[in-house]
Parts: C-alpha cells; sequence; structure tokens
C-alpha cells in the first residue's frame, strides 16, 4: 500500500507567525503588526480558511473508503450463515423431507438444504475386514474415536461393512454419511472465494454391494447416484439405491444375529492419506441457520397444453402460495389458483396447485386454452411464490409516493440477508390497466445507475431500503394501495451460529405423519461470520494484493498449489525451465517449461502423490498458467542416503550412538515434525553436512572418518563423497551405521 501523507501537517498559530515573519520581506512598509491593524486581521482569517482546508483534505471518511474499494472491485461481505449436518432418527415409514423444512437450535432456526428420503432404519454395526485382521468399530462411532475404513495401510481388498436392523427399500435414494477425521497439522486447501471448485480426482477407488441374492451371487452392485466424498477421499455423502431385495446374514465379528449389510471394497489402492472415519449416519443432509420468510421456484413453459410443475420446497407445500408468469416484456402477472380448471375459460389466467402428503410436494398444472389459458412458451416464465402464513405482513414494504429519494424502513424483524432478497415493485399496464409487478435489483449505490434502471440499495445496518431519483435509479410509480412487496427473504447470518453438536433438537414444523421423528447434529456447525467491517473489508484487500492471481514465478505456482480444493499439499516445489527426463539440469535448459513437484501429506515416511492428487493439482494450476508454459505436475522422487561413520566421543558416550543416529534422521528427512520442512527439494547431500551435524552434539570430539552411500533414481555421487539429487528429489534415512570410539582408546 502507498504511504499516505499527512496534509494536516501546520497549525493556525505556525500559520499566522510564518506569515507575519514574511511581511518585512515582501512588504517593507507594512510596519503596523498589531492586533488592531486589518491586514493581521485578513491574515488570521486566511490561516484560518486555510487550516480548516487543510482538515477535510486529510480526512478520509468511511464514505471515500468505500469508494476507494470498490474502485478495487471489493465490497464488505455480509454476515455469512452457518452449516452443519443433522440426522434424522426414528421414522416408523419412508417419508420425504423437504428443502427448507425448519429445525431449531433453541432461539435459533435452521433449515435443510436440500430434500431428503428418510428410511425407516437403524445403523446398528460398523466392521472393517482388512487381510490381516476383522474389527467391530460401531462403539468408536458412539464415543467419537476415529477409526481407519479400510485398515492404517488401506490395501486394495480391504472392506467397510454397514449394517442395519432392516432391509432397506428398494428403488429408494438412501442418504450414507461419512464424516472423516480432520485432526492433521495440514488443512485441506479452500481455493479462493468464487471459484467454481470441481471436486477433486481420487487415486483410489471403491466399489459398493448390498447383500442380497441374484443368479448365484450373495453380493450385489449398488447404484451409486451421487459421491461427494470422492471414494472416501474426504467428509461427504453418498447417495445409494438399492435395485433388489437385502438378505439377511451374520457377519464375523458381528455374528450375535443376522443383520442387512451393505459392503465398501476398496477396489484399487493408492490413497495418499487413508481415510480415517469419525461419523457414519444414514438420513443425514445438510442444514443451514436462516430463516425463509417467502421463496420462489421458478419453471420453464413448454408451450404445451395441461403444463405440470413440481415444487419441492417446504414452503411450497405448508404455506400459503400464489403464481406468477412473465410476459415478453419481463413483467410478471398474478395468476388466480382455483380447484378446478373445468371452470375457467379459454383466455382466463388460472391454474390448480394440488399437495401431495406422500412426497410433501406441490404440483401446479396450468389449463389447455381450452379450460384455462397456456403460459407462454420460454425459460423461467413461471414462478411459484411461497410464504408462512404469519409473516405476510412483513412481505409488504410499503406504498411508493413516486417521488425521488423514497426510503422505506424494514428493521422491525430485519436484518435480512442481501444476497436473499428479490423485490417487485407494482405498475399499472397501459393497455389493459392491470397490475403487473416488475422485478427490482439490489446495488451497492447509485453510482452506475442510469435513469431507467429499476435499482435499490438496502442497508442492513440502518434496516433502511432507498429508491433512486429518476437520475440515478428508476423511481416507483406512485400508486394508492402497497406496490413493493418481496418474493424472496431470508434472514440469518453471524458467529452465534456456531452452534455446539446436539443443539438442533426438534423440527420446527408442525407435521402429523412427522410424529416421533427426531433430528439431531452430531457435529458442530460451522462457517458463521459476522458481517465484515470496513476496517477488517481493507485489511482483507491488503492480505489479496499479496496472493498471485496468475501462474507467472516459480513462488506463483508454489502458493497457487498450495491451496488447491481439496488437497491436502504438504510440500510444493516449482522448477522453471525444467522437464520431467532430463538428467543434466540446470546445465540444459527447457524454453517454456514448468515442472511443479508437489508431495501430499501423509502418515507415511515417503508420502507419494499418486495420479489423482496429480491431476487435480495440474486441473488447477492449468487455469493460471500464462498461454505459453507447458505445465507439468510430477511426484518427489527418494533417495535412500546412509551414513557410515567413525565417531571419536567421550568415554562416557562411546557406548550410545542412538543420539547420533537419531540427529542424522532427523537431518535426513523428506518432511518436516514441527520444527522444519525437511530436505530441501533436489539440495546435494555434502559430507559437510554430516560432519557438522554429529560435530554440534553433545560429548563429540571430533568425527574421524566418514563416507555416505545413496540408493535411488537419477543419483549421483562425486569424486568428493557428496551425493547430487535430481531437481525433484527429496531424501530419507537408510539404516546409519555409526562407530564410537572413546577418545581415550586412541
Amino acid at each position: 500500500m502507498l504511504p499516505l501523507p499527512n496534509l494536516d501537517d501546520r497549525q493556525f498559530e505556525q500559520m499566522v507567525r510564518e506569515a507575519r515573519n514574511a511581511i518585512p520581506k515582501l512588504l517593507p512598509q507594512w510596519t503596523d503588526e498589531n492586533a488592531h491593524d486589518p491586514g493581521i486581521t485578513m491574515l488570521e482569517l486566511l490561516a484560518w480558511l486555510t487550516e480548516m482546508q487543510q482538515y477535510y483534505l486529510n480526512r478520509i471518511t468511511e464514505r471515500n473508503e468505500r469508494k476507494f474499494l470498490k474502485l478495487l472491485g471489493v465490497r464488505p461481505k455480509e454476515a455469512r450463515p452457518s452449516a452443519c449436518e443433522v440426522v434424522f432418527t426414528g421414522a416408523k415409514h419412508p417419508l420425504t423431507i423437504p428443502r427448507g423444512t425448519p429445525l431449531s437450535a433453541y432461539d435459533q432456526t435452521f433449515e435443510t438444504d436440500e430434500p431428503l428420503s428418510v428410511v425407516p432404519a437403524v445403523l446398528e454395526k460398523v466392521l472393517v475386514r482388512t487381510e490381516a485382521a476383522a474389527g467391530d468399530f460401531t462403539s468408536n462411532l458412539k464415543s467419537g474415536i476415529a477409526f481407519y475404513a479400510f485398515g492404517a495401510e488401506a490395501a486394495a481388498g480391504s472392506k467397510l461393512f454397514v449394517g442395519f436392523d432392516r432391509p432397506l427399500p428398494e428403488k429408494t435414494d438412501m442418504v450414507l454419511s461419512l464424516a472423516l477425521s480432520d485432526r492433521y497439522p495440514v488443512p485441506i486447501g479452500r481455493g479462493e472465494d468464487g471459484e467454481s471448485e470441481q471436486p477433486p480426482v481420487s487415486s483410489a477407488a471403491v466399489s459398493w454391494t448390498y447383500a442380497g441374492e441374484a443368479d448365484g451371487e450373495s453380493w450385489l452392485p449398488v447404484e451409486t447416484v451421487l459421491d461427494t466424498t470422492t471414494h472416501l477421499s474426504h467428509s461427504g455423502r453418498l447417495t445409494l439405491r438399492i435395485n433388489g431385495p437385502m438378505k439377511p446374514m451374520a457377519l464375523h465379528p458381528a455374528d450375535d444375529r443376522k443383520r442387512y449389510w451393505l459392503c465398501c471394497t476398496l477396489e484399487r489402492e493408492g490413497y495418499e492419506l487413508p481415510p480415517k472415519l469419525e461419523r457414519v449416519a444414514i438420513n443425514a443432509v445438510k442444514a443451514v441457520q436462516r430463516h425463509t420468510l417467502v421463496r420462489f421456484e421458478t419453471f420453464d413453459a413448454s408451450g404445451e397444453p395441461g403444463l405440470v410443475c413440481e415444487a419441492n420446497s417446504y414452503l411450497a407445500y405448508a404455506g400459503k402460495s400464489y403464481v406468477q408468469v412473465r410476459d415478453d416484456e419481463g413483467r410478471w402477472t398474478d395468476w388466480t389458483v382455483v380447484p378446478r380448471l373445468e371452470a375457467c375459460g379459454p383466455g382466463d389466467a388460472c391454474c390448480e396447485l394440488e399437495r401431495d402428503a406422500d412426497t410433501r410436494t406441490a404440483r401446479l398444472r396450468f389449463g389447455d386454452g381450452t379450460h384455462g389459458a397456456m403460459p407462454p412458451q420460454g425459460e423461467g416464465r413461471i414462478r411459484l411464490v411461497a410464504f408462512a402464513p404469519e409473516t405476510e405482513d412483513r412481505l409488504w414494504v410499503g406504498i411508493s409516493n413516486g417521488l425521488p429519494g423514497q426510503q422505506f424502513d424494514i428493521s422491525r424483524h430485519g436484518p435480512y440477508r442481501r444476497s436473499g432478497m428479490v423485490l417487485q415493485v407494482a405498475v399499472r399496464d397501459r393497455e389493459t390497466g392491470k397490475r403487473v409487478w416488475e422485478d427490482w435489483k439490489p446495488v451497492d449505490d447509485f453510482d452506475n445507475s442510469r435513469s431507467t434502471d429499476r435499482h435499490y440499495v438496502y442497508d442492513p445496518a440502518e434496516g433502511v431500503i432507498r429508491f433512486g431519483d429518476n437520475e440515478r435509479g428508476h423511481i416507483p410509480p406512485k400508486s394508492d394501495e402497497p406496490n413493493i412487496r418481496f418474493v424472496f427473504l431470508q434472514t440469518g447470518g453471524g458467529q452465534r451460529g456456531n452452534i455446539k453438536s446436539g443443539m438442533i433438537d426438534r423440527i420446527a414444523a408442525d407435521e402429523p405423519l412427522w410424529a416421533g421423528l427426531a433430528v439431531t447434529n452430531p457435529g458442530p456447525a460451522h462457517g458463521g461470520t459476522e458481517a465484515e467491517s470496513l476496517r477488517e473489508a481493507k485489511l482483507r484487500v491488503q492480505r489479496e494484493l499479496d496472493k498471485p492471481t496468475r501462474a507467472v514465478t516459480a513462488q506463483d505456482y508454489e502458493e497457487i498449489a498450495r491451496r488447491t480444493p481439496g488437497l491436502r499439499v504438504a510440500r510444493v516445489k516449482a522448477i522453471p525451465l525444467y522437464k520431467p527426463g532430463m538428467s543434466n539440469y540446470p546445465q540444459e535448459k527447457a524454453p517454456g517449461q514448468m515442472t511443479v513437484v508437489v508431495v501430499p501429506y501423509s502418515e507415511r515416511e515417503q508420502p507419494r502423490a499418486g495420479p489423482g492428487f496429480l491431476e487435480t493439482v495440474h486441473r488447477y494450476l492449468d487455469r493460471y498458467r500464462l498461454l505459453t508454459t507447458e505445465l507439468h505436475v510430477i511426484p518427489a522422487v527418494y533417495v535412500k542416503v546412509t551414513v557410515h561413520a567413525v565417531v571419536v566421543v567421550e568415554p562416557a558416550r562411546k557406548d550410545d550412538a542412538a543420539p547420533i543416529v537419531a540427529e542424522l534422521k532427523r537431518l535426513l528427512r523428506p518432511m518436516g515434525h514441527g520444527d522444519g520442512d525437511g530436505w530441501p527439494f533436489g539440495r546435494s547431500v555434502h559430507k559437510g553436512d554430516i560432519y557438522g551435524t554429529i560435530s554440534r552434539l553433545k560429548g563429540v570430539v571430533y568425527v574421524q572418518d566418514l563416507w555416505i552411500d545413496a540408493d535411488g533414481p537419477l543419483v549421483r555421487k562425486d569424486s568428493a563423497g557428496d551425493i547430487h539429487l535430481p531437481p525433484h528429489g527429496l531424501v530419507y534415512s537408510g539404516e546409519h551405521d555409526v562407530e564410537l570410539i572413546g577418545v581415550t582408546d586412541i
């Protein structure tokens, strides 16, 4: 950031004194400098005006700072709602939880983020079988102790079994939630806000089967509708569908009785970090801390008779609704909801609305041109607007008086979320005289608004909606009745939404068919933040200006690779002008080439990036590279270094070589353990490094003899005994041989 000069650097007394001191030089004929002289009065007046001008020039107001941020394309972020996963239990029969179903956590409201088909089954057992052993880890789920889904080695053929007390319904989507442990020193990359993140590519592969019977086979494939875990690489949900009857069976070590089993088999090994499960649950769905007062769902119109549209939100099913259809000019007309279309004429703007109690959906049915009009063909022509009856009065903003600069106070029940807000204004159609509605767009300010732009500004701090003045922003037309209303409005956000586990304890909706259904959040909610202050926004801009947005230098590639979404990138090294396979680098260089070496976080001694890991990093970096740069993403190669040393030590230490061996292993390691990043990529192992490391230890007198052996690809040993690595090489320790000689024995 450029330093800001202090313009208010002179006080009133200083300016008067400097002016009076300049009088003898500039105007020697001016001899009366007493206070009664009009000239002195004029000097004091001008000094006062100058001081005031300096003060205002030096003062940067909050309004100015917001304009400066706008020039940088930044505005303070609004409060963000928290989110968590909720699990439904106690269902006696299959039922549907629609999207937007309200849940209660004391005085806060959460809403389900998507529809959920609840199956009446209880997850009773979780087993893990590897080639070496089989174990029952059901108790770990209750105590919150993580366990390996396929064993610590995650070898191909390992299996994870999930047992239920009853068969799962056929041809029904079932949600299985899997939460993996996140207690690792290297966090998962999050990318940048606003990026469209593609799911990472997994280096391993799993398959799901269920216990059944068909054509002599006892384990039949499960249809995977959706997998957000990417083959159990990270936490997420699986949507599975079973297309046949399940068969009960007893499996060791849970062979006390027969159960109905799902089996996850590791078909292809290759996990950089073997999956460690903390939670396994069914009937799980994401919930967001918010309260929706009104919302709409949009449908396309095919132009065919008898059009049917289905809405799957809770408000559409349980709330009050009205229907809108958009004309060719982009204006919305309210259509009448009638009990039967047969009572409507050919030109009547009417439709039927029926609710299905089994699927918790609302269906719109339009006419055929004989009984009821048909909506005009087009995308997004139809809206079903739904709201809770008790919030209807909060949806009306007010009556426009047709004057410029109108303001409406809506702070009574706010603040509302600016991103969850759509406002309409009613106008009279010039030809028909009927009332039609126009959508208005929220903006930060009216700086770029023209007189015809239907813009408004919402100030969450004051809870006020402002309209333009017909120069910047259009004025809502005058009306004798309320003509400004919301068709989408939400509240929510803030740190209070980051609740602890188990605080969501009931369904806020009163539905008789949901009697006995319980809900809870097994994990805490996270992600809720307060609205960003101006100071926080300025600090964020400074941080973002330091982040690379294009991969040009080697440092840019390294910083961008570290934040690859969905991956734990422990180490990364960008090697410019290097192409994989070159043997004489850096003497030989490849123009236009950039090779990025990545090391994943792993609990193994030699972490190796699998093909999926490399592909994910390559795809992410490819967005940022220069068009003329050819990019390569490769794994590190490991070189085993073994030290043979004869060390002269003090007599009391000649029988204990363990400290020297431990220090050599600490030095020659590929990964750090809290006190360093490990051996640098491609750095040669000099005998001087080993001499210095051993000589610094307590009790060592001197190193009498030393030689180094190395084993690995592209490694080279020179005549001096130093080991030279390839540029993408890392070292790890072999079995060091240290011979100790007491100083008195020489």
